[in-house]
């Protein structure tokens, strides 16, 4: 164990804690987006390959221009390109609800405002990651960064439940224009947020490309950087489409449920998710941080095999909640390993790296409705997860760095 503090210090600083509440609002409408948008589409299409289709399209701009939402962190007001990047969500989110409640919308419709939205959220993951150094000491970023699992996990339990119950009750309209309140509330928290800790940022005479390849450069080239950029894609690529993609294929086909039983589904990985995050608190003091990431990926594997196999939805509840702790303790100290990892001058290049995750997902959505139309939805979620377990134990036993990474010389700079 470390001697890195176990307390809740980051919540002492007023700025993180308005922070917090603009992540709360905008993981909660991530969330509500996710579980709708799912629905609508396979109410629609009845076809888990379209499903999987339509979730990809957020891949696109998150892999195009997470490079360049680094680029603006490192350069530019970090506070005015969070509220602007949110405004795109914001106009997206109330055009679709309307598109909805008038009955016009369409399957491309649906392509259209993944891709739109997808703009806003690559340079949300970004900016908001970079700000919480700005809010917090260097001795409290990962107590900040495991509080924003917890945050992020609190949503995920309630956010689906609720668009499951509001698509039951009134219809999907009324669930994106909440996606496009919550998002306004993130920009009005970033415009007018203070980051008093903030350090110095060198003014760059490069390009932007220059400064973009770099960041590049270095992700590619530091040992550290590499592991926790490989895992962090196993769960993205691999595991968690399985908890977002295929889940409506499984409400119906295999639970023969309807909305509210999804939603019932989506926040049992939420709850889960709530513990990992208190969990991932605790690992915030535990050195040893790529031991720490390899057990709960091959965790949160195994869980998942065994909501596969399950045929009664109170066991498959129960599994997805033992996935849901898994999947929190590793993103919280893979994001927090990754960016402490990084020197601060590049600190938004890096931190843009980290949508490179949801746009796995979104490729993994893909794949994943592909495998369960050949498969079936069970036996692709265990070819899938036989896989990220694989990968994740030869990463352990192949690199010593990912071995002897310690946390505790992260938080003194070393």
């Amino acid at each position: 164990m470390s001697a890195y503090p176990s307390n809740l210090g980051a919540l002492h600083h007023r700025d993180y804690r308005r922070l917090l509440i603009g992540t709360f609002c905008s993981t909660g409408g991530q969330w509500v987006q996710s579980a709708t948008l799912g629905w609508v589409v396979y109410d629609i299409t009845r076809s888990s390959a379209l499903l999987g289709a339509v979730l990809s399209m957020r891949a696109i701009p998150m892999l195009l221009l997470a490079p360049i939402s680094g680029v603006v962190a490192d350069r530019y007001d970090r506070r005015r390109a969070l509220a602007a990047s949110q405004l795109i969500v914001v106009v997206v989110s109330f055009a679709l609800a309307a598109g909805l409640a008038l009955q016009r919308v369409q399957v491309w419709h649906l392509f259209a405002f993944m891709l739109l939205s997808g703009v806003g959220m690559v340079f949300d993951r970004t900016l908001r990651n970079t700000l919480v150094f700005g809010t917090v000491p260097r001795k409290d970023i990962a107590n900040a960064v495991a509080l924003n699992s917890i945050a992020f996990s609190i949503m995920r339990t309630l956010g689906p439940a609720a668009a499951g119950f509001v698509i039951a009750w009134v219809g999907a309209s009324w669930n994106f224009l909440l996606q496009g309140v919550l998002y306004l509330c993130v920009a009005a928290i970033a415009i007018t947020l203070n980051t008093p800790y903030e350090e110095p940022r060198r003014k760059s005479t490069a390009s932007a490309r220059a400064d973009m390849l770099e960041g590049l450069r270095y992700a590619a080239t530091d040992p550290v950087a590499r592991m926790m950029l490989l895992l962090g894609m196993v769960p993205a690529l691999l595991l968690i489409p399985s908890l977002s993609a295929l889940m409506p294929v499984f409400a119906v086909t295999v639970f023969h449920t309807g909305p509210e039983g999804l939603g019932l589904l989506l926040s049992a990985v939420g709850a889960g998710g709530i513990v990992g995050g208190v969990a991932a608190v605790w690992t915030a003091r535990v050195d040893r941080v790529g031991r720490t990431q390899v057990i709960a990926v091959l965790t949160f594997a195994g869980a998942l095999i065994g909501f596969a196999l399950s045929t009664h939805m109170v066991v498959a509840a129960f599994f997805l909640f033992i996935a849901g702790i898994a999947e929190m303790v590793n993103m919280s100290s893979n994001h927090t390993a990754l960016q402490m990892n990084a020197p601060p001058a590049m600190r938004g290049r890096v931190a843009s790296l980290l949508p490179i995750f949801p746009a796995l997902m979104a490729v993994g959505a893909l794949s994943s409705g592909a495998c369960a139309s050949w498969l079936g939805a069970p036996a692709a979620v265990i070819v899938l997860a036989l896989l990220g377990a694989a990968i994740a134990a030869t990463a352990w036993l192949r690199s010593s760095a990912l071995r002897e990474l310690s946390l505790s010389k992260l938080v003194h700079g070393h």
